[in-house]
């Protein structure tokens, strides 16, 4: 498994991941508190940023590496062109004189030289290959920072969005009668206190007012009863004890002479 490979599989799995983990919170976040969104969003761009980061440090040893093999080529290019010099020497003077020694020379060089032509083939071709993936990744690079600088305005929209959505709600509910959050449970708390303030007071001033009513009788009766006593009291002290024995004692006697005449008027008339 090649470290090219490897860094493709991380790329993916990182931009997998930063793509997918709103959509694994959405649940959750639509019924959290605005407290709890930020701090997803929060989590979120936490998150991005160590990746966003992780990114940069990968590609930049990507970087690092095609370098490396660029210096490799220029080095190999500069002895090959020695080779190539020491390679026409060695016909020039196996020319001059038929050495043995020059022929193996050369053979040696021209070996080396196709070695080295044939790494220099290899080492374009993964220069190339790096170059083509830096240059996706440092896209990718760019579109994550991107996301990364948008969260701040998407929190504040999706805050905005959820807590008017979740309010809407609440307040179909209440004035459909499906719920009374706790601010509307206090306030109906406070009337039926009113209410039962209201109530006691009234009560109160009837019961005072029965109060007064009977306690108005009840002082008339005894000034009633006070009169009469007194009344009572007083023929006694007069002397009208006889009343007691004889009913009719108290009617006052007739006149002596003026029933002399009405005894003689009444023999008249028989």
């Amino acid at each position: 498994m090649s470290f090219f490979d490897s860094l493709g599989r991380f790329f993916s799995s990182v931009f997998g991941l930063a793509e997918g983990k709103t959509q694994r919170a959405t649940d959750k976040m639509v019924t959290s508190s605005p407290d709890a969104i930020r701090s997803q969003f929060r989590k979120t761009k936490e998150d991005w940023s160590k990746d966003y980061q992780e990114m940069r440090e990968a590609v930049a040893e990507l970087i690092r590496i095609r370098e490396m093999k660029s210096e490799e080529v220029k080095k190999i290019s500069r002895e090959s062109e020695e080779l190539q010099q020491k390679m026409a020497g060695a016909i020039e003077l196996y020319k001059k004189t038929p050495d043995e020694r020059y022929k193996a020379a050369y053979t040696q060089l021209a070996d080396k030289a196709e070695k080295n032509e044939q790494r220099v083939k290899e080492l374009e071709a993964e220069i190339d290959e790096q170059h083509q993936g830096i240059e996706r990744y440092k896209v990718r690079l760019l579109e994550l920072q991107t996301q990364i600088d948008s969260l701040n305005k998407e929190e504040a929209e999706t805050v905005a969005d959820i807590v008017s959505s979740q309010k809407i709600k609440e307040l179909n509910d209440r004035l459909s009668g499906l719920s009374v959050d706790s601010s509307s449970k206090n306030l109906e708390a406070i009337r039926n206190a009113r209410q039962k303030s209201k109530a006691v007071a009234k009560l109160s001033t009837e019961l005072t007012g029965v109060e007064k009513t009977d306690m108005d009788k009840e002082l008339k009766l005894a000034g009633s009863r006070s009169k009469h006593l007194s009344a009572f009291e007083s023929a006694i002290s007069d002397g009208k004890l006889g009343v007691k024995n004889d009913p009719f004692a108290a009617l006052p006697k007739s006149d002596p002479i003026e029933a002399e005449i009405n005894k003689k008027f009444n023999s008249g008339l028989n």
